[in-house]
């Protein structure tokens, strides 16, 4: 049971790190705007960006500090975290400082596109609710129905739970209600 509790806090950490790339590209951008190098708005970020992004950051500057370089500091960062996102940041500032590169214009171009992205996200789940209620309502329906039955007429679905053809039919029809539900639930989700 803790594993899957451990398991559920990783994700959800992992899920605020992932909110908070689009606030930490903003704020690193600007702090480049006003004047501060790439190790200072690292350091900005590691103290202003949302949490937990901040503290990852923060991480990233603390080995720097015991003498791994920015990329080794940021690469196991990525391994660790295994966030897509994540991961376009690390490639792209690893690129950028190798090519050279305007990091302002690559930090709010990357802020934009993780704001849109989760605009559009958040439309079609929108969309997509009314699927997902859909599958309630009929997962829920011959179980409603059921109960109905029993209360006005018990002799009347007596047979499902007293012979053996009504355990198979009880055993099918939850089986079939189950699966209606599980197939509504994936087509109503939308991958981005």
């Amino acid at each position: 049971m803790t594993g899957l509790l451990d398991k559920y806090r990783h994700q959800k950490r992992l899920n605020k790190i992932e909110a908070g790339l689009a606030d930490g590209f903003t704020l690193m951008a600007n702090a480049m705007k006003a004047g501060l190098g790439f190790s200072q708005a690292l350091q900005m970020a590691s103290t202003d960006a949302p949490w937990p992004l901040n503290e990852e950051i923060h991480s990233i500057l603390e080995r720097m500090k015991l003498g791994w370089s920015l990329e080794e500091s940021f690469l196991e960062a990525e391994a660790r975290l295994k966030i897509p996102d994540f991961s376009l940041m690390v490639q792209s500032i690893l690129i950028l400082r190798q090519i050279g590169g305007n990091f302002v214009a690559h930090f709010e171009n990357l802020s934009r596109i993780l704001r849109e992205r989760e605009r559009v996200s958040a439309k079609v789940r929108l969309l997509t609710a009314q699927g997902l209620s859909q599958g309630v309502i009929l997962g829920l329906l011959p179980l409603v129905l059921g109960l109905a039955l029993f209360f006005l007429s018990p002799e009347f679905v007596a047979p499902l739970w007293q012979t053996p053809l009504g355990w198979i039919a009880m055993v099918l029809i939850l089986a079939l209600d189950a699966g209606g539900y599980l197939w509504m639930k994936k087509m109503s989700k939308v991958e981005i």
